[in-house]
């Protein structure tokens, strides 16, 4: 069955220095795919084409053009097509919860990866890459996606009383399909737009 995207609203943020542009952009034609990747890779796409309209009416091609933005998603969900209504995070099934203080590991280089991990409240951010951070809702931890795989990458706890929720996908999907779809989702949003950085850092 197809999925599709459901008021799914963005922030895109140009990434040229000193460049102010962070606009809040809500996608309201209809996307859909075969696959909730597709739909996240199609909707990305929309949402940068909007950014760079808005983007170019403001400086009206007298400084630079939108660079390697942020795109993130803020709120909607990728919903199957056929589903009952989709629930918001506010009714989605308990993670297990660790609360962390500013400079704890949460994620630890080359420990077995079995769960991805979300921000319930504080920030995170990987210890090699201070300036990727994750946010409330953000959701990280793409190496549980692959079986039998290590983290890559220290994760730590950007400020106190940061809690994170850790989500086996397997048994979340059993539970709460919608959550699941909704975790994963993220966690491919962030590996995209880690990939983003590094194409921008080669550049």
């Amino acid at each position: 069955m197809p999925y599709r995207l459901n008021k799914g609203v963005y922030i895109v943020r140009c990434r040229h220095a000193r460049c102010p542009f962070n606009a809040r952009l809500e996608i309201q034609e209809t996307i859909m795919g075969m696959t909730e990747a597709d739909v996240v890779t199609e909707a990305r796409k929309v949402a940068k084409d909007m950014a760079g309209v808005k983007h170019e009416s403001i400086h009206q091609g007298r400084q630079h053009t939108l660079q390697n933005p942020e795109i993130r998603m803020v709120s909607g969900n990728i919903q199957l097509v056929g589903a009952g209504p989709a629930l918001t995070l506010e009714h989605m099934a308990e993670p297990l919860v660790r609360e962390f203080q500013k400079g704890d590991v949460i994620l630890k280089a080359g420990e077995s990866a079995t769960a991805v991990c979300e921000v319930l409240t504080g920030a995170a951010y990987p210890l090699r890459n201070k300036n990727h951070r994750y946010s409330v809702g953000d959701c990280f931890g793409v190496a549980a996606l692959l079986p039998n795989h290590a983290r890559m990458i220290d994760v730590v706890a950007g400020e106190d009383r940061t809690r994170i929720g850790f989500y086996l996908l397997s048994d979340l999907n059993k539970k709460d399909p919608r959550k699941a779809s909704q975790v994963l989702q993220r966690v491919i949003e962030d590996t995209l737009d880690v990939i983003g950085e590094l194409e921008q850092t080669l550049s």
